[in-house]
């Protein structure tokens, strides 16, 4: 696709997430990008909208990319939220409110889509594995659905972390699923960072300052 310009204002959300703004898109970031546009074909983008939409989609998988690798969790949870915020943000200048409240609403896309945009950052995923990365992650979040739900409900910490546990017993019967799809090397790494993940699905599902 060629690049479409983007006014300042949506562009400047990113630049604080740039590595090295003079860092060419890489083919990673490219693929990544261009595939989470499509998932998100369920909004009925104008062909403007889907081309801006795509760069937007782009530089959030070449921020994720750019993150540095000897960046411990708490430092890459916060690395990924604000890419997140940021994406969402710039998103909503591109849609109408109609489709935006549309993207809101649908937590299960938006979750499974950053997961899946973090996973192929952290695991080198090629293109034969992003559709069933993406489906089994749709599929997470589905499941985990009331559990999430509970989670942001619950005012009282003591809910929280009631929540969370079963939260977290939920989701760890679908780490079987990922390594049916994923290489022992690529498994290994996902075990290493299993609660990351789980904190990134659980940070865009339960979004809403971003908007």
């Amino acid at each position: 696709m060629n690049k479409f310009i983007v006014r300042i204002g949506v562009l400047s959300l990113f630049a604080l997430l740039e590595v090295n703004a003079a860092h060419a898109q890489s083919q990673e970031a490219e693929k990544v990008g261009l595939y989470i546009t499509q998932e998100m074909s369920f909004l009925n983008m104008t062909a403007t909208q889907a081309e801006q939409v795509y760069q937007i989609n782009l530089q959030a998988a070449n921020a994720v990319e750019n993150l540095r690798q000897n960046s411990n969790a708490a430092e890459n949870m916060e690395s990924f939220t604000d890419i997140l915020k940021h994406r969402n943000l710039a998103v909503q200048e591109i849609l109408s409110p109609v489709q935006f409240q549309l993207f809101k609403e649908n937590k299960i896309i938006r979750a499974a889509t950053f997961r899946t945009i973090v996973m192929a950052k952290m695991l080198d995923l090629s293109q034969d594995q992003l559709d069933p990365i993406f489906e089994i992650n749709q599929t997470v979040v589905k499941n985990v659905r009331k559990d999430l739900d509970l989670y942001f409900s619950t005012d009282n910490n003591r809910g929280k972390k009631n929540a969370q546990r079963k939260l977290h017993k939920a989701l760890k019967k679908t780490d079987k699923a990922f390594e049916k799809v994923l290489s022992p090397q690529q498994t290994a790494i996902y075990h290493e960072n299993v609660d990351l993940l789980r904190n990134v699905l659980r940070e865009e599902y339960g979004t809403k300052d971003s908007f």
